[in-house]
């Protein structure tokens, strides 16, 4: 199954997992599915491996955020 596929199930976890969170975590995970739902269009597209298409969805959101905020 491709990446783009497992999508919907992925985003379904990560929401569930973050009910389960302490509520001082739960904005931090609330900002992982942001930066997930962001680049997800692009980046389930390019890799079979789901997990390996959120790493790197959440990573450019990450260095695009580092990036502004040294400017």
């Amino acid at each position: 199954m491709s990446a783009r596929a497992e999508y919907p199930a992925l985003l379904q976890r990560w929401r569930r997992m973050q009910r389960a969170l302490k509520a001082e975590d739960q904005p931090a995970m609330d900002r992982l599915i942001q930066m997930l739902e962001t680049h997800a269009q692009v980046t389930f597209q390019a890799f079979d491996d789901p997990l390996e298409a959120a790493f790197v969805a959440v990573l450019i959101c990450l260095i695009k955020q580092g990036e502004k905020n040294a400017a």
